[in-house]
């Protein structure tokens, strides 16, 4: 069993995204922003996408949502998309923004504590169930935040994505192309 498989079966599946292909933003927008996945680029990818509706349900029911509660405690990004390419597993947080904005470095910042507790909860099920031992070291994660962009001028000319950034801002033209997330 792959890291991957390890946090596919930790997960819930009733935040299975919708499509699987497709993430697609429509809070507060007349338009809403869609963007399809491409798996183009990389032989053998797959990949599970995942969204946690903080408004459907009340997905940390542990944290108290109302008055008077910190601010940004309730707060995730808009998807998980958990990649396995080449036998390495990839968890890609992803904030979908159209304009300018600090609260997707935020949300970003608040998912990846979310992801470090499941990681932690995977190692604790092996040591403490004799389940599949989970690498938690060999998964790769990335911090997205994908902001629209009007012009489709971007599509036609490839840039590199920086895998150094801790936090990694991509303009995309409805497309995001995992390839340009995985290590070369």
């Amino acid at each position: 069993m792959t890291e991957y498989d390890i946090l596919c079966s930790i997960l819930n599946r009733h935040f299975l995204a919708q499509s699987q292909d497709i993430m697609i933003e429509t809070k507060g927008r007349i338009k809403p922003q869609r963007v399809t996945i491409d798996g183009s680029g990389r032989n053998n990818l797959t990949w599970t996408l995942y969204k946690f509706e903080m408004d459907d349900c009340n997905f940390l029911p542990f944290f108290a949502n109302q008055d008077g509660a910190p601010e940004g405690l309730c707060k995730f990004c808009d998807y998980v998309l958990i990649v396995e390419a080449s036998l390495k597993t990839y968890v890609m947080l992803i904030e979908m923004k159209r304009g300018q904005s600090n609260e997707a470095e935020k949300q970003l910042y608040a998912s990846e504590t979310f992801m470090n507790y499941v990681f932690a909860t995977a190692n604790r099920l092996h040591k403490d169930f004799d389940s599949a031992q989970f690498n938690s070291s060999g998964v790769i994660l990335r911090k997205i935040k994908l902001k629209q962009n009007i012009s489709p001028k971007i599509t036609t000319k490839m840039y590199n994505v920086d895998l150094r950034q801790n936090y990694i801002p991509y303009e995309s033209y409805g497309i995001f192309p995992i390839a340009q997330f995985l290590n070369r």
